[in-house]
Formats: structure tokens, C-alpha cells, sequence
């Protein structure tokens, strides 16, 4: 059975999540501290971001060959082995049947004992509004892992059901399990850092991202930590 703590790590995870730097800012460090550990890493993109800019010399084309490979090269930094892109239109992602199954295909495809996700009521950070492909991804996740990754009678074509053990959410208020991050951080630093047509020329973000690690893991003593709310489906 699978048992989830702060030092449990599975053999096999993965994240979904909307665009290219979304894992990277939400559990990167996590994901390479598995990683070094053995855990077979896969990352789903929704999207590959074609419209996230406001610089007009690029096309959603380019934009989209950019992003993509920005994104392999953080996985590499971070040991994920695998990454799929499913390139659904950017600003514009829908939780409908067809990502729901996309991700059920996925699921079933490389069994992830574990899933990272959003949370999809995450409507506003602080004083910030949310976008809406994160909470369309967030939801699509869920629905794909729980109940229907699992049905045998549901679309069999997409390959054997497979059970997830448990949902990892990045939330911002039900948190019940820190991560130490502490080994990881410059890595999570880097693998921000290659997303280049999004963060260059942010002042201070990296001061940003270790100050808001520090304080996640500031009341369990860590040094650096990330936090989850942990949905428990299978296991102890």
C-alpha cells in the first residue's frame, strides 16, 4: 500500500498543468528532489503557451516552438523524463470530454502513482486573479484521475484502467503536507530561469521565489519547502 508523508516518494508521478513554467513555479523543487530519488517523472502540458506574451514579434507558432523547448529544457535540469504537450489553444483551455480523455489516455499510458494538479476554485491569488486555464486544467486533471482513469468500462480504447494513489494540489489554504525543499532549490531557480520568454527581466524573482519557500517552510522547520493538499485515493 502506499503511504503519504513528507518523505514518502512513489515510484512513478506526474504533473498536468496548463502552460510551460506552471510546474516549475508550483512543485519543481518537489519533482527534482523525487527525481534524484528514482521517481519516473512526467510532465502534461495542456497548452504550450502560443499567446502568453505581449511582445508582437512573436507568432503563436513561434511562440509555441519557444515555449515548448523552453520547457524541455527546464525537464532536463530537473530529471523529468518524459513531457507531453497536448496543444490545446492558449487563454482558451475548456475542461471538456476530449482533454478529460486525452488525460485519461495519458493516466492510463505511463501510471503515475501520483498526480500534481491546481486547484480548480483557485479563483483569485491574493490579490490576483487566476487564469482561467489554470482552473480548466486543474479540473480536467481531477475528472480524468478520479473516477474516470479507474473505469474498466470506460473508454477501454484508451488502454487497462489505472487507480491513482493520490492527488498532490497546489493550494493556498487546505495545506496538510510540506515537502523540504531545502536540497532542491537552486535547482527549482534554474529550471525557472530557462523559461525566457516569460521571466527575463523580472526583478527580483528569484528573491521572490526563495522568500515564499522560506516562509512555506518556515513553521516546519525547514528551510525550504513547497505545500500541498494531498487527496488520499488509494493506499495508508
Amino acid at each position: 500500500m502506499a503511504k503519504f508523508d513528507s518523505e514518502w516518494i512513489p515510484k512513478s508521478a506526474m504533473t498536468i498543468f496548463a502552460h510551460p513554467d506552471d510546474t516549475e513555479f508550483s512543485c519543481s523543487g518537489t519533482i527534482a528532489k523525487w527525481a534524484g530519488e528514482g521517481c519516473e517523472i512526467t510532465y502534461v502540458l495542456c497548452t504550450s503557451g502560443d499567446v502568453g506574451t505581449h511582445d508582437l514579434k512573436y507568432s503563436p507558432e513561434s511562440l509555441t516552438v519557444l515555449r515548448e523547448q523552453e520547457q524541455r529544457n527546464a525537464c532536463a535540469l530537473l530529471g523529468v523524463q518524459q513531457v507531453e504537450f497536448l496543444r490545446h489553444e492558449d487563454s482558451r483551455l475548456v475542461a471538456d470530454l476530449t482533454l478529460r480523455r486525452e488525460l485519461v489516455y495519458l493516466i492510463r499510458k505511463y501510471q503515475p502513482q501520483v498526480v500534481f494538479c491546481g486547484d480548480p476554485n483557485q479563483v483569485f491569488w491574493g490579490n490576483r486573479i487566476n487564469h482561467p486555464d489554470h482552473r480548466a486544467a486543474a479540473l480536467a486533471a481531477i475528472d480524468a484521475i478520479f473516477p474516470c482513469a479507474s473505469m474498466e468500462l470506460l473508454w477501454p480504447e484508451e488502454g487497462p484502467a489505472h487507480e491513482v494513489h493520490g492527488v498532490y494540489v497546489r493550494d493556498l489554504t487546505l495545506v496538510d503536507t510540506w515537502i523540504d525543499i531545502t536540497g532542491t532549490m537552486d535547482l527549482k531557480i534554474k529550471a525557472l530561469a530557462e523559461h525566457h520568454s516569460q521571466l527575463d527581466g523580472i526583478r527580483g524573482l528569484e528573491a521572490m521565489i526563495r522568500q515564499r519557500s522560506a516562509d512555506t517552510g518556515k513553521k516546519h522547520g525547514l528551510k525550504y519547502a513547497e505545500a500541498f493538499r494531498v487527496i488520499k485515493l488509494k493506499g495508508d
